[in-house]
């Protein structure tokens, strides 16, 4: 018999710049719900506005019930766009996976000098069944045009409530070091799967 449950994996792959596949880790369990994701849920389901810790440790709305879900629970990040939506952050030895973690150590800033990556926009999967699952994905790629290598140590989702601009880590995941050398891309994949 197999038991219902809400999983959530990652996997991560690397381009070299003629677009090659030069790494893809598979699907790896996630460990990364911190409280913000059922603080979020638990909002919506009991239809009160809840504030919780955002990015900048700072108590603000998470989640304003009166306002619609497409200003409350934005991830769609465009384009050049760092503040929300999948993340990527060097320093991940610093702060453990914790169910209280609120930002990443040190998110990799958009551009193009040293030290940063050219965020993409992010992209979605729609809902679909795979096998006994039902999955959704969520995914954003980022190009290393800094002219060296970057190490990204951990990943994470930062929600946008844009009602009043504020931002709230989701997911963080410390990952293993994975080395993006310049010109080369490197896409992160969250996959919220539900089994029955």
């Amino acid at each position: 018999m197999m038991k219902m449950g809400l999983e959530l994996y990652y996997r991560i792959l690397k381009h070299d710049p003629d677009g090659k596949l030069v790494k893809d880790t598979g699907l790896i369990p996630s460990h990364s719900y911190v409280i913000q994701f059922l603080e979020f849920f638990e909002s919506w389901f009991s239809k009160a506005d809840k504030n919780a810790t955002d990015v900048d440790n700072a108590e603000t709305r998470l989640a304003d019930v009166s306002a619609g879900m497409t200003q409350a629970c934005r991830v769609d990040g465009g384009v050049g766009v760092d503040g929300y939506g999948i993340v990527v952050g060097t320093n991940a030895g610093t702060t453990a996976e914790d169910n209280e973690n609120y930002k990443l150590d040190t998110k990799i800033a958009e551009g193009a000098g040293a030290g940063q990556l050219s965020y993409q926009a992010v992209t979605f999967v729609a809902t679909r069944v795979v096998g006994p699952n039902v999955d959704f994905d969520i995914s954003r790629a980022f190009l290393n045009e800094s002219g060296g290598t970057i190490t990204v140590k951990e990943i994470g989702i930062i929600k946008l409530n844009a009602v009043d601009t504020k931002y709230h880590l989701l997911l963080r995941d410390v990952i293993s070091d994975e080395d993006v050398l310049d010109d080369f891309t490197l896409t992160v994949t969250y996959i919220l799967r539900s089994t029955v």
